[in-house]
């Protein structure tokens, strides 16, 4: 339990430090969100533009087409993908906040002399 007490709440990493000493602040996502990361949009749509265009299957070629792709996303793409990411993570947001607002009220005490015996359902059955 010691030992636990003493860890830092909060991961510090020698990569954020340096970036904030020249004024950059890296952000982390959370794990298994990959919907979140407009870069995984991106991704998406250069391989998309590779398997489209590829009909030999030789990595030469998939290795240009993939330098084609990745020349070709435009600003206009990374701001739509941006976008679109924001959008679900709104969604998400939006969604978290109403099930907590649901599941929030939903509280169950249960106190020791409390039980749910077959005694009081064989009251019922004789009637």
């Amino acid at each position: 339990m010691k030992v636990k007490n003493m860890m830092p709440r909060e991961k510090s990493y020698l990569l954020d430090e340096l970036a904030l000493e020249r004024g950059h602040e890296v952000i982390r996502l959370p794990p298994y969100h990959y919907q979140y990361n407009a870069i995984e949009l991106i991704w998406a749509q250069v391989k998309n533009e590779v398997a489209k265009k590829n009909n030999t299957f030789k990595m030469v070629d998939i290795e240009r087409l993939t330098h084609e792709a990745l020349d070709s996303v435009t600003i206009q793409d990374w701001e739509k993908c941006v976008r679109h990411a924001k959008s679900i993570q709104s969604q998400d947001y939006e969604r978290e906040v109403h099930r907590d607002s649901i599941l929030e009220p939903i509280i169950l005490i249960i106190l020791p002399g409390d039980s749910d015996s077959s005694d009081d359902d064989t009251d019922n059955d004789d009637d």
